[in-house]
């Protein structure tokens, strides 16, 4: 019961740590997903007096994407029986010309305006429309959520790191006297931490698959929640995250205990 008490004690804090590490790691994956969404829905509009190449816009716009001349003749088709035809060939000849420019990255404001300000630098470039006010909101929005994420993450591992800490104490504490026969016996420091460095293995290793276990089932319970946004839940990748997730939490328990055992050699 106390073994078990033992491995609770370590096995709590670990999964709080690694739950927090997955959870920055899977934010971040939504974001970037938002973030190419958003990439392929964002447009800027660009007037011009004269067709404007694409080589010419690529060279100037860093970001460069794609560039679509959009069809103005559905428009002019609709107000064709309203204005008189001489008016009509006037307005069809002095119609200037219309792109969707589209950009490889969801631009910050800072870079966004430096865009706008490039365009309208080309000649035949009339005017530019960025949409600034509606794209700014957005991205002050993932930037402070991901400022929220990163904070909670990092609060969240300091916690699991105390405890940790405090439950590798609290096991020294209770084996103090084997502990400290063997050091007045001329035992070496890896034979008396063996025991702290054993659980500290064992118990990553639970707290690891017990974390991937969970993120590898929660994706399918969020894709109800996230299905109006267009967003689709990431999976966790069960290799890559599982092996970042374990070197984690064994580096966090090996220190801890190397931590404690120190302070007890001090003392």
């Amino acid at each position: 019961m106390k073994t078990l008490k033992n491995h609770l004690g370590v096995i709590f804090p670990l999964l709080i740590l690694l739950f927090s590490i997955e959870f920055s790691v899977m934010a971040d994956r939504v974001l970037s997903q938002y973030e190419n969404s958003m990439t392929s829905d964002y447009n800027i509009i660009v007037v011009s007096k004269k067709e404007l190449p694409k080589d010419l816009i690529s060279a100037k716009i860093l970001a460069f994407k794609e560039l679509i001349r959009l069809d103005t003749s559905n428009v002019l088709e609709r107000i064709k029986n309203e204005i008189p035809e001489r008016n009509f060939k006037e307005l069809q000849n002095s119609m200037p010309y219309f792109y969707s420019l589209k950009l490889s990255i969801f631009p910050s404001p800072e870079i966004m305006n430096k865009t706008a300000k490039d365009l309208e630098k080309i000649s035949g470039v009339m005017r530019v429309e960025t949409f600034s006010k509606t794209h700014d909101k957005i991205y002050r929005i993932l930037t402070i959520f991901k400022l929220v994420a990163q904070g909670f993450t990092i609060l969240i591992a300091l916690m699991g790191v105390v405890l940790i800490f405090n439950q590798m104490k609290i096991w020294l504490f209770e084996h103090r006297r084997r502990i400290s026969v063997m050091a007045d016996l001329g035992a070496p420091y890896w034979l008396k931490s063996a025991m702290l460095y054993k659980l500290a293995i064992v118990d990553s290793a639970i707290a690891t698959i017990i974390v991937c276990a969970l993120y590898y089932y929660l994706p399918s319970m969020l894709d109800l929640a996230l299905k109006d946004t267009g967003i689709n839940t990431p999976s966790i990748n069960i290799f890559n995250d599982s092996a970042v997730l374990f070197s984690a939490s064994i580096l966090t328990s090996i220190i801890s205990v190397s931590l404690v055992m120190i302070r007890t050699r001090q003392k």
